[in-house]
């Protein structure tokens, strides 16, 4: 049970299974505070809460004026670019309302659902603006758990972007040394495998209407508390205005801060509760909006990326794939983008094109760039180097979206933030970096020690708060040479989800692949009808069952450079025929394929740093 503390309980909401509780008190000096139980066991201790603003301070001598009314909610949406296609989900809600010694009032909504808990701010006053000074909310996870969390990195002209790697640590653990030198806090989400549940920490429905937000250095006591960004982050050649507290008219509501929670680590991978809470979709017509698979050149060739041969040979290798997209990244207006655009039109295969983000902050230069997109006839753009959570970027992108779905354009943003329930509210955001990817073997020495775990680490963690465009099954040679298989990359593309998954490699080499790989790039989408969590330990191994139609694709990565015995039941599948996909002689740049026996059970070991992907056809 919620254990006892001198602060007294004013109000409760239990999930609608009755499984999670987020419980509201107040202590002597009327400061907020709060906490989270699951099946009965405390998750979550005594937890702060509460806003200073300029004009006044609603984090002490608060009392409840009304306790509201418990509402039902279901919460039912399309997914263009998520777990799975169409969710269906039941949530409570309460709204509680407190008031200080001077009669301010602060509005804490609640709301539980059956993976997890959140609540949100808001100032119901009519009129004139307000800046938050100061959010008290903190986390207060045991001194057992275990955490995975990310660093946020000092800032710079590529960061912060949400571009490093998880780190193992205990609570009050501060910020390890990492990419970019010092790092000054930490990204969301945060990941913990606490004594009584798994628990990720994120945010959702951030807009203009806030920072992107995320958490302090400090973590002492084992409470993360909310922090603003740096006064020198940004978008470079952008004039920000000075300071980066948040501040809106009112009547303002802040964004939803997440606490999602699960029996073991699956059930946070399959969870929607970010976007459960995210604004319901703005678009009415959503039948221009396609999620695909794209080629993609920049990777295979960083240098002399401008050449019209060289983006007509990926258009015609989209082509032969079947897949729906290929990019023009950064310097395709060099070429005759009007000859790409007629040539991948013949090929049945549509274009998405790079820009920088600084064209995206003014309003009539970001529509006047997005009309001139549209006109152009591609379906989309990459917009690149955000690197900030301040509210002007937040209010840029989503705005951004906004005037693209208008276009019927859709959108992936890189060098940016964490999604934070978007892809709900603009389906025609199908992607975004905001993840230490595989551009990392041409930059960072230590990313090939390191990316077999972090692979297994991301599907519980960036991945759960929204798509991430990993750009996955690179095998050729770069500055720092891969230790994972491709074995293990072949599979981690099928774990990855994201919109429009940009598979990074050069044709020759997926040429070369045997017939039944090439066959797995053709029939795996990028939009799948059902996932299953079959094995879920961050930093060590996850094994994913993925339907498409009538097929499962069963894709598995070890996360270690130690061997990996796995043990799958098939019984449950049906599958008439099964095919295995495994490491090759040269197991770096080689697979093999096989037909094994389609018997309810089956074993292996998986190579350190390796992979598998088991197809089951029917």
């Amino acid at each position: 049970m919620l254990a006892s503390c001198q602060a007294a309980e004013v109000a409760m909401l239990a999930s609608p299974d009755g499984t999670n509780v987020i419980a509201v008190h107040v202590d002597d000096a009327g400061a907020l505070s709060y906490r989270v139980a699951r099946k009965g066991l405390e998750v979550l201790g005594d937890s702060p809460l509460g806003l200073r603003l300029g004009d006044r301070d609603l984090s002490k001598g608060l009392k409840l004026l009304s306790e509201g009314v418990q509402e039902d909610r279901r919460e039912t949406y399309e997914l263009f670019a998520g777990v799975k296609p169409q969710v269906d989900q039941m949530h409570r809600r309460r709204s509680l309302v407190f008031a200080n010694d001077s009669g301010a009032r602060l509005t804490l909504d609640l709301d539980a659902g059956n993976e997890g808990v959140a609540f949100r701010y808001r100032i119901e006053d009519e009129g004139g603006e307000a800046t938050v000074e100061e959010e008290l909310t903190g986390f207060r996870l045991p001194p057992e758990a275990k955490g995975w969390i990310s660093p946020y990195n000092a800032s710079s002209s590529s960061s912060p972007a949400y571009e490093d790697y998880y780190f193992a640590v205990k609570p009050g653990d501060p910020p390890p040394y990492s990419r970019g030198g010092t790092t000054r806090g930490w990204y969301f989400p945060a990941l913990f495998q606490t004594p009584s549940a798994w628990v990720l920490l994120s945010e959702s429905g951030t807009d203009g209407n806030y920072c992107g937000c995320h958490l302090a250095a400090d973590s002492s006591g084992g409470i993360y508390r909310i922090a603003f960004p740096f006064e020198d982050e940004g978008t470079r050649r952008v004039r920000h205005r000075p300071g980066t507290k948040p501040r809106h008219s009112l009547p303002w509501t802040m964004p939803w801060r997440v606490i999602a929670l699960g029996d073991k680590a699956g059930d946070i991978l399959t969870s929607t509760l970010v976007t459960d809470l995210a604004p319901a979709s703005t678009i009415a017509d959503t039948s221009w909006i396609k999620p695909g698979r794209a080629s993609w050149s920049w990777w295979s060739h960083p240098e002399g990326q401008n050449g019209p041969e060289l983006y007509a040979s990926f258009i015609a290798e989209s082509a032969k794939r079947g897949w729906e997209y290929s990019l023009l990244d950064a310097g395709w207006g060099k070429a005759d983008s009007k000859a790409l655009v007629e040539q991948a039109k013949r090929e049945g295969v549509d274009l998405m094109v790079w820009a920088h983000a600084d064209g995206f902050y003014d309003a009539d230069r970001r529509k006047r760039r997005l009309d001139d997109y549209a006109g152009l006839g591609v379906k989309g753009a990459k917009i690149d180097f955000w690197c900030t959570d301040r509210q002007e970027a937040m209010a840029a992108m989503t705005d951004t979206l906004r005037d693209a779905a208008e276009r019927k354009l859709m959108m992936n943003f890189h060098g940016c933030t964490l999604p934070r329930g978007w892809q709900r509210t603009w389906p025609n955001f199908m992607t975004a970096e905001a993840v230490l990817g595989a551009e990392s073997y041409m930059f960072d020495e230590r990313y090939p020690d390191k990316a077999a775990e972090l692979n297994t680490i991301l599907p519980f963690t960036r991945n759960v708060a929204g798509p991430m465009d990993y750009t996955p099954l690179g095998l050729g040679e770069k500055r720092y040479k891969r230790k994972t298989t491709a074995a293990h990359e072949l599979a981690a593309s099928l774990i990855f989800t994201s919109g429009i998954v940009h598979y990074a490699d050069q044709p020759e080499v997926y040429a070369a692949f045997p017939e039944a790989v090439k066959a797995i790039l053709r029939d795996a989408p990028a939009r799948w009808d059902e996932t299953r969590c079959v094995i879920g330990e961050p930093g060590k191994a996850v094994v994913l069952a993925r339907r498409t139609k009538a097929i499962w694709f069963i894709a598995g990565i070890n996360g270690s450079s130690a061997e990996l015995s796995v043990e799958l039941d098939l019984s449950g599948y049906g599958a008439k025929r099964a095919t295995l996909v495994r490491e090759g002689s040269d197991a770096l740049h080689e697979m093999k394929a096989d037909p094994i026996d389609t018997a309810d059970k089956w074993s292996a070991t998986v190579p350190g740093r390796g992979g598998f992907v088991l197809r089951l056809d029917f």
